[in-house]
């Protein structure tokens, strides 16, 4: 399960031609589930997240904290697993996942842990535009 997760969290960043697994493809499914409900956003609100335009959409902001947390990739403190996203990560894009990393390891905290999420989140795009989608 944790391969997973780090497989996972590490296609919200950044996103080849990978093609998900069955069993996998179900996890992503309730995963993102799981945060739409915790999170309280619509799936409209998300298909219609805007990270160029409105990075930190604040509707957003806590599904992607829930999706780190959820994934181990954030702690309960809000501390930013890096080593474990790192580890976890799929062969096929842990390159590109490690470049984009090391280019967000000082963010700003945030008010918030929501807020350190979008931060992050915010972070990887800017480091891999090409590259990074939201699930």
């Amino acid at each position: 399960m944790i391969k997973f997760i780090g497989y996972f969290l590490t296609i919200i960043v950044i996103a080849e031609s990978l093609e998900l697994p069955p069993e996998l493809e179900e996890y992503v499914k309730d995963l993102h589930n799981i945060c739409v409900t915790k999170s309280g956003i619509t799936e409209t609100d998300h298909a219609a997240y805007d990270i160029v335009n409105n990075p930190h959409d604040p509707k957003l902001m806590c599904y992607m904290k829930c999706l780190m947390q959820d994934a181990k990739w954030m702690d309960g403190d809000g501390k930013i697993q890096y080593d474990f996203i790192i580890s976890t990560a799929h062969p096929a894009i842990k390159d590109l996942l490690v470049v984009a990393i090391n280019k967000c390891k000082n963010i700003e905290d945030g008010a918030n842990l929501c807020e350190k999420a979008s931060n992050f989140n915010f972070c990887m795009y800017g480091a891999d535009p090409a590259n990074w989608f939201l699930i």
